[in-house]
């Protein structure tokens, strides 16, 4: 059967729910799950399969595209999702002989890879989502003589430009299908809280009150996929080329929309350093 979707970090929490939520949408559905490790009860959803991707190096993604690129039937993507992410406090450090702080590379960097390189997979009406902060991003958060931090590190730096770069990108890939009907959809998600697993593992002495305190004030992941792809199909039945959600999956209406010269700014500035990172050439 024909891979239809992808989800990039789909191995457990929000991810692993949208990859679970997704065979409602499609009429053949053959979702692909692609992360660290195989969540441990694949073997009970039929429609679902996973591949081992180390998405923080732009050299495996290459390879991980490839492959699909290669593959006999070819995938014809419905949905591409990336829901990949980590919360860590270390310094800035760089993947290995490429050059790109791991965070932003996970964040940030490896997403547009992954577009890029799905670009001939993807449907014409096809929807690209990317949970991560569709909410605080802004062009005005940036230092735009230092975009990948080389310079000036520090984790809500990080942030707030991988967030913002995030926003940028999706409103330029919009850009790049002109006004026409049938394009595809760009959406960059603002889950909000979510009960998974990250803040555990990040603070292990406090997994019992988080645990808790998540069922009362947290959403399930489930009730965020929900959200989130039915506010995807609601703009792409509007005929968006893009668009942020908030955790409600509703369409934020006071973001900034980003001329061409920091669209460009940004899409240049990311081509270079991952056409770099994948020649083996590290540092800016």
């Amino acid at each position: 059967m024909t891979i239809n979707a992808l989800v990039v970090g789909g191995t457990s929490g929000i991810g692993y729910a949208i990859a679970r939520h997704l065979p409602s949408l499609l009429s053949t559905p053959s979702i692909l799950i692609a992360g660290r490790t195989a969540p441990p009860d694949l073997a009970s959803h039929p429609h679902l399969t996973f591949r081992p991707l180390e998405a923080t190096s732009m050299r495996a993604i290459r390879t991980f595209t490839s492959s699909l690129l290669n593959e006999s039937p070819r995938p014809k993507l419905s949905y591409l999702v990336m829901t990949q992410g980590m919360m860590s406090t270390a310094p800035r450090t760089e993947v290995e002989g490429e050059g790109i702080d791991r965070k932003m590379a996970l964040h940030f960097y490896g997403k547009q890879l992954l577009i890029r390189e799905l670009m001939p997979l993807l449907e014409e009406k096809a929807r690209v989502l990317v949970v991560y902060d569709g909410w605080l991003g802004s062009p005005e958060k940036l230092d735009w003589e230092d975009l990948d931090l080389t310079r000036g590190y520090g984790l809500g730096k990080a942030a707030d430009h991988c967030t913002s770069m995030m926003d940028g990108m999706v409103q330029w890939w919009a850009a790049q299908q002109g006004p026409h009907e049938g394009k595809r959809l760009f959406v960059h998600a603002f889950p909000g809280g979510v009960n998974t697993g990250l803040m555990r593992e990040v603070v292990p002495v406090l997994q019992g009150a988080v645990k808790g305190l998540g069922k009362l004030f947290l959403t399930t992941p489930e009730t965020c996929a929900e959200r989130l792809v039915k506010g995807t199909e609601k703009s792409a039945e509007e005929g968006r080329g893009w668009a942020n959600l908030d955790s409600k999956g509703r369409v934020m209406g006071e973001k900034a929309i980003w001329t061409d010269e920091q669209m460009g700014k940004v899409a240049s500035h990311t081509w270079g350093l991952i056409d770099k990172a994948l020649e083996g050439q590290s540092g800016s």
